[in-house]
């Protein structure tokens, strides 16, 4: 690593450690919540001024931006041949209760100097705006770079990723693409997830009360009944990438209305049956492969409609797994017991070689930054790089994240949650990184993938 380079990033850094920050925190303060808008479409008013705000700063820099029918916003600092293209989104997930967080969700207070509070901040507007400082901060410096590198940013990456699926649909990407979206160093594989409803006629008129996250186990579901009646299974909640093992509420209510319903016991017994296993074998849908290894799944949500009782399950797939031949598979087996399968959502498996040369430049480069020895890995959750091709993740999650106990209470601080947060040096590392992996990717020869 050039130490004299490395000593020049760390000065700009210091000397614009406060305009990161105050641009951070000017784009935090928009709520940018996505939601379908036929008045303001595709996503909304605070989707379009998330956008603005960037092509402004964009503008005040000498930047050229450029607008994706607001579906996507694109910054363009350098011009090549080819092409290479950070991407980060500026979509938040809600704030279903302000009231909730220690912090008001929507000002990004700085708090001793260190933590920067307000939802957003860390998922995923920090990198939005890091990237674009160390855009600056090369260009400052006087380095030259061969390639032409944009920075893309997406408005709804937390509603099934529609941003970047129109993006493909209409507009040629860039030859590479960088995802600063989850861990360091390199995420050279995502695990698929799929929602599958299972289905069967139910005559009974009720309705379902439950409060959780589709990839989660609810703790709790209450049923009314046609009579004014009702019933409530517990379970226990937790994200489908730890839920082996668990209590799940949605076996437990079906096993409730089997008692309620003796007429309908052995088709709501059956249906438990077949969602009642981690990875998937009562369903026929058990897959594993060496890189991620097995499918997991379990019920997340149940709900009646128009007279068919429906249970959800959430997916995640290994790698290798075909998520259409696994569809298949549960149909065949539902209807076994009378039951339909019905796909809800699919997000692909994605790869990208582990020996490519960029993936071993980059490693290198923040394991040399951070003085560490980690490895590319894979990871369950999701990210553009599912829908972008020749696309990968890097950064910016790192470990020393901390969440003091006299600012956050537990449970919060971290992304999602309440008093979502960013630590400033956090922010600074993540720089530090990029800045000298943007230098060392320049001088890759190889950038796509054969």
């Amino acid at each position: 690593m050039n130490q004299t380079l490395m000593t020049k990033v760390d000065a700009w850094l210091k000397e614009h450690r406060q305009e990161i920050i105050d641009d951070l925190v000017g784009l935090v303060r928009i709520p940018s919540v996505s939601v379908p808008d036929e008045k303001v479409p595709p996503f909304g008013q605070a989707c379009r001024d998330v956008l603005t705000y960037m092509f402004e700063l964009g503008k005040k820099h000498g930047y050229a931006s450029r607008n994706y029918d607001n579906y996507v916003g694109a910054i363009t600092f350098t011009e090549g041949e080819e092409k290479i293209g950070f991407w980060s989104h500026l979509d938040v997930v809600p704030v279903p209760d302000p009231a909730e967080w220690d912090y008001p969700p929507y000002e990004c207070r700085l708090v001793e100097d260190r933590y920067l509070i307000g939802r957003g901040v860390q998922d995923n507007k920090m990198t939005a705006i890091a990237v674009f400082h160390v855009m600056n901060c090369l260009r400052d410096l006087g380095v030259k770079l061969r390639r032409g590198y944009s920075l893309y940013m997406g408005t709804s990456e937390e509603t099934g990723m529609e941003d970047a699926r129109y993006f493909v649909a209409h507009y040629p990407t860039p030859d590479l693409s960088i995802v600063p979206d989850c861990g360091f160093p390199v995420c050279v594989a995502q695990r698929g997830s799929m929602r599958l409803g299972l289905e069967i006629p139910f005559a009974h008129r009720v309705s379902f009360h439950q409060n959780n996250n589709p990839s989660v186990t609810p703790e709790e579901i209450t049923v009314t009944l046609e009579d004014g009646g009702s019933l409530t299974a517990k379970g226990e909640s937790a994200h489908i990438f730890k839920a082996g093992g668990v209590e799940n509420a949605v076996v437990n209510m079906l096993g409730l209305l089997a008692e309620q319903f003796p007429a309908d016991a052995r088709k709501l017994n059956g249906l438990a049956g077949l969602i009642d296993s981690w990875h998937g074998e009562t369903l026929d849908v058990h897959y594993e492969d060496e890189l991620s290894g097995k499918l997991q799944m379990g019920a997340t949500e149940i709900r009646w409609q128009d007279g068919r009782l429906q249970v959800r399950l959430y997916m995640i797939l290994p790698v290798t797994a075909d998520g259409e031949d696994i569809c298949r598979r549960a149909k065949a087996r539902a209807a076994d017991i009378g039951a339909d399968a019905v796909k809800i959502s699919l997000r692909p498996s994605c790869f990208f070689p582990a020996d490519h040369p960029v993936v071993e430049t980059l490693t290198r480069v923040y394991n040399d930054v951070m003085h560490r020895e980690d490895k590319p890995f894979v990871m369950s959750g999701g990210n553009y790089a599912a829908y972008l091709p020749n696309a990968f993740g890097f950064g910016p999650g790192m470990p020393g994240r901390e969440f003091p106990p006299h600012i956050f209470r537990a449970g919060r601080g971290d992304y999602h949650q309440c008093d979502e947060s960013e630590d400033v040096e956090h922010i600074l590392n993540f720089m530090r990184v990029y800045a000298m992996g943007v230098m060392a990717l320049d001088e890759v020869d190889r950038i796509k993938e054969k």
